[in-house]
């Protein structure tokens, strides 16, 4: 009966960690989206590369918790970005750079971008 209990709580710990890792690639995804219609008044494109959500969830787990930590600082910063302002696209620029700042393992990264 021990062994079963400790089975249950490890079913549901996959359950929590993979409902969480869809919602971190599907945040990003939106957050990349946000980013690029914030920079359109002063960028011609967007200043974030390509992001491939399914590809993200399809590689999420050559990410650990330290990363997922930094995934969601970099999308809590995005989304904290205001509309870049024609004469101020160096400064938003910036604010995308410290965003980054938020840096993820080399294995995680190329997982999922």
């Amino acid at each position: 009966m021990r062994k079963s209990g400790w089975l249950l709580v490890s079913l549901a710990t996959v359950a929590i960690l993979g409902g969480c890792r869809s919602a971190a690639c599907e945040e990003l995804a939106d957050a990349y989206a946000d980013v690029a219609r914030k920079s359109q008044p002063c960028l011609e494109s967007a200043p974030l590369p390509a992001f491939d959500p399914d590809l993200c969830e399809q590689n999420l787990r050559e990410c650990d918790g330290e990363d997922l930590d930094q995934l969601q600082a970099q999308i809590v910063c995005y989304q904290k970005l205001g509309t870049c302002q024609p004469d101020q696209s160096a400064s938003f620029l910036q604010d995308i750079t410290f965003c980054d700042s938020h840096a993820l393992s080399n294995a995680c990264e190329a997982a999922i971008f």
